[in-house]
């Protein structure tokens, strides 16, 4: 097996992946998707009543434009940044899912209308390290003499359990396209021309009586090319031992943590599969 990285972003990776197999590729894009830990809100505390505010006097009522329901579903979707190496989830914790500071972390909102609540309106209680990555996502807008005050719980989950603690996104994989080309007999270069015209991704051209291709790496292998030429002059193949994986994260994980966490994750699993195996009388 090799890994060729053709790009590593701190939020996003595209790689090229030789000597696997579309199974063996597809279980990391599975991991990827479902098996990241990270931080996600989870709990949200709502204050009910008045709110005075003590520099000005004025009164407020708690209460926002929408649901208290959907102010919080908006404060899970946050992303927020995760250390694996420090939280754990509830579950695996020495606290036994009673709450401490390796399995959780609170937060706090409280502002007062008229204005807009972003994410950078909540503040982390303790480590400031851990406030929101994207600081100008919009949660409510607030009209005057309205407020909203609450405190926020996140904990360590994953998309198997809910889309707000799904890492990576927009993971694919794709085989490495190869397109062959040699003129048959019959086929003219007016048919050439025709089909360096019906590529969607435009990497087919026409010059001086022959077809080339200019990257074929932005093959789609849609088959466009090989239907436009009825003398099948131009086959395109899918290598079965050559991928590119490409994902983005929500900052709430780097790329490279991300991938490195599911190549370990992934290589457990496999590990608990074989003692299983071997533990069958």
């Amino acid at each position: 097996m090799e890994v060729l990285i053709q790009e590593l972003k701190p939020r996003a990776a595209r790689l090229e992946l030789t000597g696997l197999s579309a199974p063996q590729v597809n279980a990391i894009r599975r991991t990827l998707l479902a098996d990241l830990p990270k931080l996600a809100i989870e709990d949200v505390e709502f204050h009910l009543g008045p709110i005075r505010d003590e520099a000005t006097g004025k009164d407020y009522d708690s209460s926002t434009s929408m649901f208290d329901e959907a102010v919080a579903l908006r404060l899970g979707l946050l992303p927020i940044p995760t250390d694996l190496g420090q939280f754990r989830k509830r579950s695996e914790c020495t606290c036994e899912g009673a709450g401490c500071p390796h399995c959780q972390v609170m937060y706090s909102v409280d502002k007062k209308g008229p204005c807009t609540v972003y994410a950078r309106d909540l503040t982390p209680l303790g480590d400031a390290s851990l406030a929101i990555v994207e600081p100008e996502i919009p949660i409510v807008r607030l009209g005057a003499r309205q407020a909203l005050l609450a405190y926020a719980t996140a904990v360590v989950g994953t998309s198997r359990e809910h889309a707000k603690w799904q890492a990576a996104h927009a993971v694919g994989q794709s085989p490495r396209p190869h397109v062959r080309i040699q003129k048959h007999a019959g086929c003219t270069d007016a048919c050439l021309k025709r089909v360096s015209g019906v590529c969607p991704v435009n990497i087919l051209e026409f010059g001086s009586g022959k077809l080339s291709v200019t990257d074929e790496t932005k093959c789609i292998l849609c088959g466009a090319c090989e239907k436009a030429c009825e003398h099948g002059s131009v086959k395109v193949e899918p290598d079965e031992s050559d991928f590119f994986l490409r994902f983005d994260t929500d900052g709430s994980l780097s790329a490279r943590e991300a991938l490195r966490f599911a190549l370990k994750d992934l290589k457990r699993r496999f590990e608990d599969l074989r003692e299983a195996v071997q533990a069958i009388p």
